[in-house]
């Protein structure tokens, strides 16, 4: 029994391995112009501008601070338990077409070597950045939100404008209606003084 116990468990944290490596892998990209390095990439189902936004409120979030360096975001001495880096230097990439984005972690260390998959560092990169995709259905569902508020605002506005409308128009029925009702009147009593 415990046996069976073992192997369920071994394939449950096997099969969760697998799916985990699909979404962060380890690859060497390009860092710069002539420069490929280590790095570790994401496939994101957002536009580029949407993860960039999630990545960059994640990172203010864990007080991590950084500035544009060309194609990327760099972020000096970085420690951060989650990451699981101390005074390494995280550079960030996000490159994308329609609404598909990759987004690239390059960790320095501070001998200039770079991060790999058989540093011991790698397991908390991949969750951290495994957990960005949180931040991203997040950002997804907020601005659904907003865009809703404003279809709302907007179709809030031209129901008050009908409505406004409409008074406009009944007001001007009812002083027409006035106005008839007087000429009704004045003609019924033209026509009893001309008997």
């Amino acid at each position: 029994m415990m046996k069976k116990i073992g192997i369920i468990l071994a394939s449950l944290i096997f099969a969760c391995g697998i799916s985990f490596a699909q979404n962060v892998s380890a690859v060497t990209a390009e860092f710069s112009k002539d420069a490929m390095r280590p790095a570790f990439s994401m496939q994101l189902d957002c536009p580029k501008k949407m993860a960039e936004e999630a990545l960059k409120k994640r990172l203010k979030k864990d007080k991590i601070k950084g500035k544009s360096a060309g194609s990327m975001m760099m972020y000096s001495k970085v420690s951060n338990k989650d990451l699981g880096v101390s005074g390494c230097n995280l550079y960030t990439k996000v490159e994308g077409m329609g609404r598909k984005s990759t987004l690239y972690f390059f960790i320095e260390r501070e001998n200039g070597n770079f991060i790999t998959a058989t540093d011991p560092e790698e397991v908390s990169i991949m969750k951290y950045m495994e957990s960005l995709t949180k931040d991203v259905e997040a950002l997804q569902h907020k601005n659904k939100v907003d865009d809703q508020k404003k279809a709302y605002e907007k179709s809030e506005k031209k129901y008050q404008k009908l409505v406004s409308q409409q008074n406009k128009l009944e007001k001007k029925v009812q002083k027409a209606d006035k106005e008839r009702q007087e000429e009704k009147a004045k003609l019924e009593e033209l026509q009893k003084q001309g008997k």
